[in-house]
């Protein structure tokens, strides 16, 4: 059959997705009935198709398959294996910004326990509802609904959530790099109630833009306004106040869990103090920007970098908005070290090696579908990060801030079914100090 001409996709058709609505699935494809595509952008449509539903976090394994019924016609078949959908997930989470920074202690004390409760794809519409209740270190209580869609397209989705925290320590600086903890037994040293609303459009597949408005209820005891007079915004012990703010998202990344090839890029603008809620307001503004991309070369392996980056601006910011590095965003090889600023700039470079190339293991005897596929890939990783923060306001208590800072080592990543991702690390960082290390999430 000579199929050098275009080719008309002449239908398809959905098999496996028990709950799943099909039209959550077809807006995933790049191709759809009626469609004109020669044999070589076929291929590459497919291949992309498969990749935003696996990206959805729905399925176990997704396949397309065409058929060519003649020599200018093709029919589709997309076979999905779900996954499960109810997880009432255990906490068992370390208080301090890692777990290697917990190891130092191993103390008992410092740790969050309760349940995460997760149903997703509710009513096959890849809806989530999430609910979490964790009691130890830190009491919270937690709701969310997202609708990924909410509109006829496809284009419009909606998130509404609210909680409630409390603790009776919490960091209010730091020295040497180190946190400064406050405690204060038998009561609260700080409560906090948020609640907000999030907009989404989804124009294409890859573009996704966010909106954003949230209130804040955050109450300190005295002692915290005594030893940190810069923790709110003003002298109180209470900042009440709603945040405006706005991303826009590109994604193309082969995996969201672990990406081995694509672009990824992120532009946020928050607006923390409107002026009307009264309490001590802040008057901060942050933007923060990354970009990442990975290139994949061989079935073995994959280079990639990301460059990020966060300024803060406005006066007097207060510690309780302010987050600089060791966090979230964090030099490998820093791990035991906190960066306070107000500004700061990471960039990161892996090169990966599949000691054991991603594969799909089938295990009969276990008795439900959704976990007989297990997923499994090894990956050597070496690594080079850089970074640096800008800090005004305590950079004298704190050698690393106002300087360059670097982290290389070598690492292995362990991924696997239900996106989860092991990283053993060993680094030595621009102190010279070496350490291994474990994380629980992607490289970037």
């Amino acid at each position: 059959m000579d199929l050098s001409g275009p080719l008309v996709v002449s239908g398809l058709v959905v098999e496996g997705n028990r709950v799943t609505k099909e039209r959550i699935l077809l807006r995933e494809l790049t191709l759809h009935e009626g469609d004109t595509v020669d044999v070589k952008g076929l291929y590459a449509r497919i291949e992309r198709s498969r990749q935003n539903l696996m990206n959805l976090g729905l399925f176990n394994t997704v396949s397309l398959l065409p058929t060519f019924l003649s020599e200018h016609e093709v029919f589709l078949t997309i076979t999905v294996n779900e996954r499960w959908f109810w997880w009432p997930t255990p906490i068992f989470q370390f208080a301090d910004p890692n777990f290697n920074t917990w190891w130092l202690t191993r103390d008992f004390r410092r740790v969050n326990f309760g349940a995460y409760i997760y149903r997703y794809n509710v009513r096959g519409m890849n809806e989530t509802l999430y609910a979490k209740v964790q009691f130890g270190y830190a009491k919270e209580f937690a709701l969310r609904y997202r609708f990924p869609f909410i509109d006829r397209r496809q284009r419009w989705g909606l998130s509404v959530g609210g909680g409630y925290a409390e603790q009776d320590e919490i960091t209010i600086g730091t020295e040497g790099n180190k946190r400064i903890l406050l405690k204060t037994p038998q009561r609260d040293i700080r409560t906090v109630r948020k609640a907000d609303v999030q907009v989404t459009l989804r124009p294409a597949h890859d573009i996704r833009h966010h909106w954003r408005l949230a209130w804040t209820d955050a109450r300190i005891q005295d002692t915290v306004v005594e030893r940190a007079p810069g923790y709110f915004a003003g002298t109180g012990r209470r900042m009440t106040y709603f945040t405006l703010g706005y991303s826009v998202v590109l994604d193309q990344r082969d995996s969201r869990a672990y990406p081995l090839s694509g672009t990824y890029s992120e532009l946020s603008l928050d607006r923390y103090g409107l002026g009307f809620a009264g309490r001590g307001e802040p008057d901060v503004t942050t933007v923060y920007g990354t970009v990442q991309r990975a290139w994949r070369y061989g079935k073995r392996w994959s280079v990639g970098g990301s460059l990020r980056g966060k300024a803060s601006l406005g006066d007097g910011i207060p510690y309780y908005v302010q987050e600089g590095l060791g966090y979230d965003d964090y030099l490998r090889g820093y791990e035991y070290y906190i960066m306070d600023g107000q500004h700061y700039a990471l960039g990161k470079a892996n090169v990966l090696f599949a000691l054991v190339q991603p594969r799909e293991y089938r295990m009969e005897a276990m008795p439900l579908e959704p976990f007989r596929t297990l997923y499994l890939a090894v990956y050597l990783n070496a690594f080079v990060d850089v970074g640096r923060v800008w800090d005004d306001r305590y950079a004298a208590a704190n050698p690393l801030s106002n300087e360059w800072q670097q982290g290389t080592g070598l690492g292995v990543d362990i991924v696997s079914s239900y996106d989860q991702v092991l990283r053993l690390e060993y680094a030595v960082n621009r102190l010279s100090e070496t350490g291994f290390y474990l994380h629980f999430s992607q490289p970037f």
